[in-house]
């Protein structure tokens, strides 16, 4: 029997289906089908299912699930659209726009876009046959009528019933197509899940759901032998439908220009402009930088590539216009030449060695990637104006899918099997220890053993396990921008999108693939923090501060990445990356260069010897004197792609295009490629009069060295905004810490290490005020005041009332706030003002304003007729300590003026104690005693199985790591208490560039 599975759902429906594109196209291998179709409710899938049907020699026939109004009145009518041919797929697209748009396709939008395209009803034929029965000829007629003035070719499908009239059967063309939703039998469970967890019912319009999975043709012949010619009739519309989509063509936007102008010349005349623009003043070879200019422009012109990089230069004139920070460069962009002149990267890729052919290959046609770091508050604005200048139906975001984790298919499947919550509990403490649900399952003793005793356990983990890694939604891709030359349904289908524009049905790979032009414009947190800095710097300091003419050789800036004092800067603040700039000793710009390109997985493994190299410590040496030339500035390391790019150029006589295919190639590590591309490189090398072992050698040391290069023209643009960050911190310390405090209000954790960076950076944050506070972060004088939206209850809106509020002059007293203010501010929040200091300017206690709240408040009403100077209160004692420090966490999150060390201030004078931000290099090595509040413990096991911890103890200022070795821990252990304050006397030492205390003895301090 010849037949096609034609109404297949794949996981792309989100509708239940637990078919994946990969396992469909192999199970149809395994069962000799030679044609296949996907129907799903989207076009999410089709590129995907397209190419993967083609690498296993599988017709695809390109379908698509719809519903249509008008075949009956009131009533939304299943359809199956098959393309026929290219026309058809166009159809297709935009078809599935409407669809995705609309939620229904009408009859006169189906007949419109008609052409190439096969439509299956899936409609009831009872209803038909009960016409025909009845000799209801008018009905019967007007149905035949309206299918054929709409659908160019169709077919009815039916569905199996025992009632099926062979006479009537001539007067219809009718089609079985059964549906396929699951792949196997035993799935029904998971599909059934599934369309609960979307919220749909778990029913189906052609009968038994359960009978809904994947057949094969014997199965289709059994299950159905009174439908054979009905069955056999799939494979006309397969073999009726051929489509061919292209992968071959890039389709790029035309730049608008006026007065019959080139894109050519418009480029070209503005990047000579730009290099003479770039170059005034410089002391540089002028020659070196104009030849590399024609011969960059000559290939972006035999590419093609002129208008892409004319809209990306319109785009970032617009931002620069306005003033908005674009970044200076992402990936290998910056190693062009054009772009530096053109503005869009601030990289001299001369200056910097940078390879354009790792930009833009000559020898290996592929979209260049001129990716975007934009403030991140910005970033919407950039991409509205590039949607209405190339308009909405050219401009649209780009989808992306989110499937289901370990936990949201933990969770989703216990909410539809009505799972008790504590073995959900039991189950969630395990998932974080395995990183698939099956891995789980097979390996964790505990979840073996929950399973084992509870068979609800056992069903939701065998499910979720199924359901995880199926898609759960659609999203939108972080950063990526489609812009098309004709209208984007001329090549994805779309659907609605975020900022006002369409979203593409297909993902970025597929638009890709297809040629077409993506841009990410990704929004950078910390672009938008270095603007702000340097904003708050020329308004407050009257300077005219250019973000992009920092001097890259300030000795402020080395001499605090010096002393590791990165909290704050990109890229360079975690553990690691601390650990590993204390050890480099950064004392030039180059240096960040190469931490940011050693500090990742793979290169990292050559960051010890990289440093005994940099020391002396380790002798360097070169297979050939032409690698010492490239090797040299890293020690012999290979530790940049364009290094290798330069290795295979200069030795063995690559052009740099043919060295970076080289390069892609070798990073492959397959076994075929290796030995071909040996073999080729040894070639060359030879016929360069070098020896073959000595170029055996080369190449090997390429191959080892090929997975851990890093883009360096990446790596030379992220060290710049790494630098700039530094700059200002070193130089500009109390706006740097304002705006990143700033920043991250709402993050206690963050907040909080911010505050202690400040306080290390001899910036002072002073307590809450209504008179002088601002909503962030704001200088005043040397020190930072701590923002009103930094305390709990205050919401922006409140926070602005306030603000307009005190426009109209100071709060004079307690009085005069509480009247001004009491037709806005509720009593949570006057609560939450006073605990937190914000009031304490009006010289009352906390305990006397709290206490005679509502009093004022009532009296407040009748200010204009008491009058505000005749309100006078009782001042009286004010709570405890301990009460005002539990009162500032619960508003602060943590206690930054009622540190628990004020209550010993006295005996920390009297015994000379120092605290965490008081010990010094000079105390190295010295007995020490440390009084400071316990804010961390973590316990570990040494190797011989004894017990020792860390711990962090601080005050108001900094923090100091400690650490407990065995004795000492065991001794102390039951009495170590978090938010306790300790005396600790110890010896500080010198680790990874931070001083450590080595206690020695411990004693809790009673209050």
């Amino acid at each position: 029997m010849n037949f096609t599975h034609l109404y297949i759902e794949t996981n792309y429906s989100m509708n239940g289906s637990n078919i994946k594109i990969e396992d469909l196209v192999n199970k149809a291998v395994v069962n000799n089908y030679s044609s296949l179709a996907i129907t799903d409710n989207r076009m999410y899938g089709v590129i995907k299912f397209y190419k993967e049907c083609h690498k296993n020699n599988i017709k695809p026939i390109i379908g698509l699930s719809v519903f249509i109004e008008g075949i009956k009145e009131d009533y939304k009518s299943k359809v199956l659209l098959y393309a026929k041919n290219n026309e058809g797929y166009k159809n297709l697209l935009e078809l599935s726009s409407f669809y995705a748009l609309n939620g229904v396709i009408t009859l006169s939008e189906l007949k419109a876009y008609n052409n190439g395209i096969i439509t299956v009803i899936i409609t009831d034929e009872s209803e038909l046959i009960t016409y025909y029965k009845n000799n209801q000829i008018n009905e019967l007629n007007e149905f035949k009528e309206m299918c054929e003035n709409t659908f160019k070719e169709y077919y009815i499908n039916i569905s199996a019933n025992d009632d099926f009239n062979t006479d009537f059967h001539k007067e219809y063309n009718f089609i079985l197509v059964p549906k396929v939703s699951f792949f196997n039998e035993d799935d029904f469970i998971i599909y059934s899940t599934l369309k609960k967890i979307f919220n749909l019912e778990a029913s189906d319009f052609l009968g038994k759901n359960g009978d809904n999975h994947f057949l094969t043709k014997e199965e289709v012949k059994a299950k159905y032998p009174a439908y054979i010619k009905e069955l056999e009739k799939t494979d006309l519309i397969m073999k009726s439908c051929d489509v061919t989509i292209d992968f071959d063509t890039i389709h790029l936007p035309k730049y608008k220009l006026k007065n019959n102008v080139s894109s050519k010349d418009y480029l070209h005349a503005l990047a000579v402009k730009g290099l003479e623009k770039r170059l005034k003043g410089q002391n540089v070879n002028k020659k070196e930088y104009i030849d590399r200019l024609r011969y960059e422009l000559k290939v972006i012109d035999d590419m093609g590539y002129n208008d892409y990089f004319l809209i990306v230069w319109d785009f970032v004139k617009y931002a620069k216009k306005n003033k908005y920070l674009v970044g200076p460069g992402r990936g290998s962009a910056a190693a062009s030449l054009v772009s530096y002149c053109l503005g869009i990267t601030a990289v001299d890729s001369i200056k910097y060695d940078l390879v354009f052919e790792r930009f833009l290959n000559p020898e290996r046609i592929t979209l260049p990637d001129i990716d975007m770091d934009l403030p991140d508050d910005k970033r919407d604005e950039i991409i509205k104006y590039v949607r209405d200048l190339y308009g909405i139906n050219k401009v649209a975001s780009i989808c992306t899918f989110g499937t289901f984790q370990s936990k949201s298919a933990i969770r989703d499947t216990a909410r539809v099997l009505e799972v008790d919550g504590v073995i959900i509990n039991q189950i969630m403490k395990e998932t974080d220890r395995s990183s698939t649900i099956k891995e789980m399952i097979e390996n964790s003793p505990v979840i073996q053993n929950i399973m084992n005793q509870n068979n609800q356990a056992k069903n939701l983990l065998e499910i979720a396990a199924q359901i995880e890694g199926l898609h759960r939604h659609v999203s939108t891709h972080a950063a990526g921008i489609l812009v098309t030359e004709g209208n984007l349904v001329e090549n994805t289908p779309v659907q609605s999108g975020l900022l006002n524009m369409m979203q593409t049905q297909y993902e970025g790979k597929d638009l890709e693939d297809l040629g077409l032009l993506k841009i990410d414009f990704l929004g950078l947190r910390n672009l938008t923090s270095i603007d702000k800095i340097v904003t708050m710097i020329n308004e407050k300091e009257n300077l005219n501060l250019d973000t992009y003419k920092i001097p890259l050789d300030d000795k402020k800036t080395f001499d605090l990445l010096k002393r590791v004092e990165t909290t704050g800067i990109f890229q360079l603040e975690s553990q690691g990356m601390r650990s590993l700039i204390g050890q480099m000793q950064i004392d030039n710009f180059e240096d960040i260069v190469t931490i940011l390109a050693l500090f990742r997985p793979g290169p990292m493994e050559n960051i010890p010897s990289y440093i005994r190299r940099r020391f002396g410590k380790e002798k360097v040496t070169y297979p050939h004197k032409i690698l010492e030339e490239i090797l040299k500035p890293t020690n012999g390391i290979i530790i940049y792609q364009e290094q290798i790019i330069k290795i295979a150029s200069n030795f063995a006589g690559y052009s740099l295009g043919e060295a970076d295919l080289l390069r892609r190639a070798v990073s492959k590590k397959q076994g075929d490629i290796l030995e071909k591309e040996r073999n080729n490189f040894v070639s060359k090398a030879t016929q360069r009069n070098h020896d073959e072992k000595t170029s055996n050698i080369i190449y090997d040391y390429i191959v080892k060295f090929a997975n851990y290069g890093f883009n360096r023209a990446h790596s030379v643009a992220y060290a710049v905004v790494s630098y700039w960050m530094a700059y200002l911190k070193a130089n500009y310390p109390k706006y740097f810490i304002s705006v990143l405090t700033s920043s991250v209000i709402g993050s206690e954790s963050q907040m909080r290490n911010y505050i202690f960076e400040s306080n290390k950076l001899g910036v002072k944050v002073l307590r809450p005020s209504v008179n002088k506070s601002t909503a962030y972060f704001n200088p005043e004088g040397e020190d930072l005041r701590y923002p009103l939206l930094g305390i709990k209850n205050l919401g922006r809106n409140t926070v602005k009332s306030l603000l307009d509020e005190r426009a109209n002059g100071d709060f004079e007293s307690y009085f005069d706030f509480i009247t001004r203010t009491n037709s806005f501010l509720n009593k949570r929040v006057l609560e939450s003002l006073i605990n937190a200091g914000a009031l304490d300017d009006f010289n009352y206690s906390k305990r006397t304003m709290i206490e005679n709240l509502e009093e004022v408040i009532s009296f407040s009403q009748y200010g204009s007729f008491i009058g505000k100077d005749q309100f006078v209160l009782e001042n009286v004692a004010e709570y405890e300590y301990s009460d005002l420090e539990e009162r500032e966490k619960q508003v602060l999150g943590f206690n930054l003026f009622m540190n628990p060390l004020i209550e010993f201030t006295d005996y920390i004078n009297k015994h000379k104690l120092k605290k965490p931000s008081n010990v010094i290099e000079e105390d190295i090595g010295k007995e020490t005693r440390v009084i400071g509040v316990l804010s961390y413990i973590k316990k570990i096991k040494t190797k011989n199985g004894k017990e020792m911890a860390f711990i962090t103890i601080q005050d108001e200022y900094t923090k100091l790591n400690a650490v407990l070795f065995t004795s000492i821990y065991l001794e102390n252990k039951d009495n170590l208490f978090k938010n306790k304050v300790y005396l600790f006397k110890g010896r500080p030492e010198i680790r990874n560039n931070e001083i450590q205390l080595i206690a020695d003895n411990i004693h809790l301090m009673e209050r």
